[in-house]
This record gives C-alpha cells, structure tokens and sequence, in this order.
C-alpha cells in the first residue's frame, strides 16, 4: 500500500476537487446569485484549485523520474494511462482558465452557466478515465468496472461536500438552498455516496476468489478489510455532515467537516485499492 501512496494520495484529491466543479455548476444553474456572492464564490474556488494542484503533483512523486512523464502522451488512445493524463491535463486546464476568468470578472451569467457545464462534464470524464486507468489484465484483482464506478463515486460525494463548503465561506450557501440546489445536492450526493460504498467494497471484496501461485486474494482481502471500513464508515459521516451543512446553512464549520472527513474516506478507500493488488502473471484461479 505504501509504494502506492503517491497515486492514492493523486486518486483521493483530484476526483474531489474536480467534482467540487460539479456542485459548482448545479449551484449556478439552480441559484441566481449576486454580484458579490459570485466574486466571493469564484475567490473560493481558490480552495479545490489548490486541492486539484496538489493531487497532480502527488501523482508526480509516483515516477521515478518526473521527465518522463510527457513520455505518456505517446500511447494516447491505447494506453489507459495515457488517455487518464491527457483526460486530467484538459479538465484541470479548463478549471484553472474558468477560475482565472471568473476572478477577473469576466463571466456574465450565461457564460459561467456554459463554462462550468463544460468543467462539470469533463469532471465526469476525468473521474470515469482515472478509475479505467487501472482496468488491465495484467492485474486481475484491479480488472473490473467497479473501480471507475468508486472513483466517480468519491468526485460526486467528496465534490458536493467540498462544494457545500465554498459556497458557505462565500456566504451564498443561505441562498443557494433556498433554491433548489438543496435537492439536487442531496441527490448527487447520496449518488456518490452509493456508488463509492459499492464500487469499493465489491471490488476489494471480490479479490477473496482470487489467487496465484504466491498469493491468495483471501489474505489480502483480510488486509484491506480495515481501511475499506474505515473509508465506509467516513463516506457515510461525510454525507451526513453535508447533509446537516445545507440544513444549517450559516455553520460554516459544520460545512468543512463534510470534505474533511470524505478526504479521509476516499484515502482510506483507495489504500485498501491498492491492498488487493494481485498479478495475473502468477493467478491460477
């Protein structure tokens, strides 16, 4: 699990911040806002740009040798690795130009509208693309749908409970509930929530049948069984803390537990991933 931690650290920060964008856009879509909530929302935007930086820079950390890395444009279209870069490289590219534009006030309303539609869609590739990365036959225990169904998952919950939490330290999240945001929050998120929970604990839970000739999927199905629960169990509370945020819309502490705690929650998710990890090389059953 620790060889893996840059990338889990990568598979836990940039799903949430690009699903931030997702709450970001059903709050624009739903919400008239005014000037000044809008320049207060796009100043804290700042926060899951930030988080998205660094889980790009985590995945850096996991190559041996970061120069290498334009190297991975090379198999676009045939490379799943490949198709995550470029699919990461375009999303975060257009949610930095949406932010920075947005900061400057160059943004009327329906351009926002378009503009994080188009950040919001492409956050759902991004999320759906870094989960198939890992979908190869040369691990079988890694090869199977429900990995992108978990990473879409966590940017649907981790994103509403990050983007519950701009809009509070904005002072917009009062208005953006009165409207119909609330519901569709709830709905993303509990979303998220179901296909988080389901994706990873079927797919850690059907690694037991596996085996190779030095490994039986059992044992390290037992390894993982700890951290999967503990990201259960934080997904869960991280719902609810959202859940209690866009009911008491002026606790703006109560707003940043939610990402906190789905941080925790997808990070402890994606190490029991990276526990069950089990070669086809050697697998004979």
């Amino acid at each position: 699990m620790m060889a893996e931690l840059p990338l889990a650290l990568f598979t836990t920060l940039a799903p949430v911040a690009a699903g931030a964008f997702i709450a970001l856009a059903v709050a624009f879509f739903t919400t008239k806002f005014s000037d000044e909530q809008l320049k207060k929302i796009d100043r804290m935007t700042t926060i899951p740009v930030v988080v998205l930086i660094a889980g790009f820079i985590c995945a850096f950390f996991h190559l041996a040798n970061p120069m290498h890395a334009f190297g991975v444009f090379a198999g676009v279209g045939s490379s799943p690795l490949s198709n995550e870069l470029v699919a990461g490289c375009v999303f975060a590219v257009l949610a930095i130009v949406y932010w920075i534009v947005a900061l400057a006030g160059k943004l009327g309303e329906g351009a926002r509208k378009g503009f994080s539609a188009v950040v919001a869609v492409m956050a759902v590739v991004f999320a759906c693309f870094t989960g198939a990365a890992y979908m190869m036959g040369t691990i079988a225990s890694w090869n199977t749908p429900m990995v992108p169904v978990a990473i879409v998952g966590f940017c649907l919950l981790g994103g509403v409970s990050l983007g519950v939490l701009v809009l509070a330290l904005a002072g917009a999240l009062e208005d953006a509930v009165a409207g119909s945001f609330k519901m569709a929050a709830l709905v993303v998120a509990a979303l998220g929530l179901v296909l988080g929970i389901a994706g990873t604990v079927a797919q850690v839970m059907g690694v037991s049948g596996m085996s190779n000739a030095l490994v039986d999927g059992a044992d390290l199905v037992a390894g993982a069984t700890a951290p999967m629960w503990v990201g259960v169990i934080c997904l869960v509370v991280a719902a609810a803390a959202a859940f209690a945020a866009l009911r008491n819309t002026k606790s703006a502490a109560l707003a940043a537990v939610a990402p906190v705690v789905a941080l925790v929650g997808v990070f402890a998710c994606r190490m029991a991933f990276y526990a069950v990890q089990l070669s086809v090389g050697l697998y004979v059953g």
